[in-house]
């Protein structure tokens, strides 16, 4: 686990996302020349788990 981790999850609740599978969201953006959305990605609350799953909304 980097530093990053370390800090940014237990200490200050910070989620982090990695390798996002953002490819359908970048077309869509691209059809319509719309790039801004909001993305709510909540994980679920496990006390002191350093990961959870989440399900991804981008709603546009």
């Amino acid at each position: 686990m980097s530093p990053l981790h370390q800090i940014a999850i237990p200490n200050m609740g910070l989620p982090l996302g990695e390798m996002w599978d953002l490819e359908a969201l970048a077309e869509d953006c691209a059809a319509d020349g719309v790039y801004e959305f909001l993305l709510v990605a909540a994980p679920l609350p496990v006390t002191g788990a350093v990961g959870a799953p989440v399900n991804p909304i981008a709603v546009k």
